[in-house]
């Protein structure tokens, strides 16, 4: 049974109910693959937008279009006391409640899976930097695979086990310094077939251990 929760690299991705086994799997792996691509050709340290534009390439060069309508205009930084709240505060650019609650689900589930936490912390962070994606999906219709995509490059002035979840501690000793930047795409399936043997090709680099099911 697949799940509706799923850790792809350093992405949290979430699947609205509609979507067949197919469909999912063509976005695990082209979302996998443009997150290995992007990391493979830029320094942890990069800017959020530059390590954005690239990751958004490798996606349109396999079929999936952008939501113009989508780019979103945060600002380059923001001050959080907790990454869950810098993740639901960039809901206010989704207007679909679906796409909301799948988001707001995966963190809830993320928070109840320790082993999971773990593995989410020790793939997106390195020492007080840290980079995560959030990434709801439905499915509409005749537009196909919808994917918003939100990211956050997150600076942590204290040195905490797990930036996720310790808000608590964050208040009482400092802040988290937050780069932000979201967009949504869409896929058809017609436009994802002339690409999916050499997705799954590429995908050999990657490894099964780059996915992760969140128990539900």
């Amino acid at each position: 049974m697949s799940s509706n929760i799923v850790m792809v690299g350093g992405s949290l991705l979430s699947f609205v109910d509609g979507f067949s086994f197919q469909e999912r799997q063509d976005i695990m792996n082209s979302l996998a693959l443009a997150q290995y691509s992007a990391d493979k050709h830029l320094e942890s340290d990069a800017l959020l937008v530059d390590w954005f534009d690239l990751f958004s390439e490798s996606l349109m060069a396999v079929g999936w279009e952008v939501d113009e309508d989508m780019r979103s205009e945060w600002p380059d930084t923001g001050v959080f006391y907790s990454l869950e709240e810098a993740v639901l505060d960039g809901l206010k650019y989704v207007n679909q409640a679906s796409l909301r609650a799948a988001l707001q689900h995966s963190i809830e589930m993320l928070k109840l899976d320790k082993v999971s936490q773990d593995i989410f912390e020790s793939r997106n962070r390195n020492g007080s930097m840290a980079h995560y994606q959030f990434v709801p999906c439905e499915h509409r219709k005749a537009l196909g695979s919808y994917m918003f995509v939100s990211g956050m490059k997150v600076k942590s002035r204290v040195n905490l086990d797990n930036i996720f979840i310790n808000g608590k501690k964050i208040k009482t000793d400092d802040a988290l310094d937050v780069q932000t930047a979201c967009s949504g795409f869409y896929l058809k399936t017609e436009n994802y077939n002339p690409y999916r043997d050499v997705v799954l090709q590429k995908m050999s680099e990657i490894g099964d251990d780059f996915f992760k099911n969140l128990k539900q």
